[in-house]
């Protein structure tokens, strides 16, 4: 089960704490994204231009940094769409990884998913991806299908596998 999104600091950022992680998360937006767009380009073989990633800090869209001991450890964008959200990016900084942090960033994505009452979550992800197919199906997501040859790669293309989680919540009329 989701929970609610967590209470905001004095700062306006919302804490989490995951064990002994303490993480802040800050949301994005265009006078904040750059450190987080090192970390999606660092994540990514082939990550988006820099205009594209602002354009996700636009309406529909909600962006999350993760700052660890201030430090800016991962991030996710989301789409929302009706009563539709899509997971379009998470990552996590490589030396942060290993500390259950894209599991802080799952669980707060879902968790504003069922606070604006989304009826299920989309995503995408690079079928070599095989830590990051396990984080979605430990959250619920059922693969939907499969596009061929989706992905550019450094040697050709590869296939990208459509995931979906339905949340429960009540369709939009």
């Amino acid at each position: 089960m989701v929970s609610r999104l967590p209470p905001k600091n004095s700062c306006g950022r919302s804490c989490l704490v995951s064990s002994t992680i303490m993480t802040d998360l800050l949301q994005l937006n265009q006078d904040n994204y750059r450190c987080a767009f090192v970390i999606h380009c660092q994540g990514h073989s082939h990550p988006w231009s820099e205009p594209v990633f602002a354009d996700c800090l636009t309406d529909n869209y909600q962006a999350y940094e993760l700052l660890q001991d201030g430090m800016c450890a991962g991030l996710y964008v989301g789409l929302f769409v009706l009563d539709e959200a899509t997971l379009m990016d998470i990552v996590v900084g490589e030396a942060f990884r290993g500390r259950g942090l894209s599991k802080v960033l799952m669980s707060h994505f879902l968790a504003l998913c069922v606070d604006k009452n989304m009826h299920c979550v989309w995503l995408e992800v690079r079928a070599s991806n095989v830590a990051a197919i396990g984080l979605y199906q430990a959250y619920g997501f059922e693969q939907i299908e499969c596009r061929k040859d989706y992905y550019e790669t450094q040697d050709g293309r590869e296939d990208a596998l459509m995931m979906k989680l339905a949340l429960g919540a009540e369709p939009q009329l």
